[in-house]
């Protein structure tokens, strides 16, 4: 073996671990702020649901709370995707599924609670680009089922394969 090999064979052997570890430790504090944020967004949401009550009515700070809790759910999803990649050293699809799948369903209640809350009527061309983007994210979810249904019949015998970083 030639001596420049082994001395790239060194340096890696001496590198690797101190930025695997470096890696680690940045995902985990990561981690730490995805899980305050979520505790944070979640005190929110409860703490300003009397207000928007009082303010809004009862159907829209339903809405709104529904929503928070949706981001709530968003935050910590992504908790879990960084969770996964510590504890497989990899990434997986089904978390991001699960993600666009929520996003889109909060789109889909935004639109809703616009539309049935406007004060205005709502003219043509926004009722059409309403519906546009109504369809577009149910399109999405319809997608994102079938995808996680595809996974979930590949079963435990054909594990995901999972992509280090």
């Amino acid at each position: 073996m030639p001596a420049g090999h082994r001395l790239s064979r060194r340096v890696e052997a001496l590198v690797l671990p101190i930025l695997e570890g470096a890696d680690a430790l940045v995902y985990a504090l990561v981690g730490v702020v995805f899980l305050l944020a979520a505790f944070g967004m979640l005190v929110y949401s409860v703490l300003s649901f009397p207000a928007n009550l009082a303010e809004q009515g009862f159907p829209l700070a339903v809405i709104i709370l529904i929503n928070d809790l949706l981001l709530v759910m968003i935050i910590t999803e992504v908790l879990r995707t960084v969770l996964s990649y510590l504890s497989e050293k990899g990434s997986s699809l089904r978390p991001f599924l699960f993600i666009a799948a929520i996003s889109a369903t909060r789109r889909i209640l935004a639109i809703g609670a616009q539309m049935s809350l406007s004060q205005e009527r709502v003219d043509a061309g926004q009722f059409q680009q309403a519906m546009l983007d109504l369809t577009v994210n149910a399109g999405i979810i319809l997608a994102i089922g079938v995808a996680l249904f595809l996974l979930t019949r590949r079963g435990a015998s054909d594990p995901e394969p999972d992509q280090p970083h």
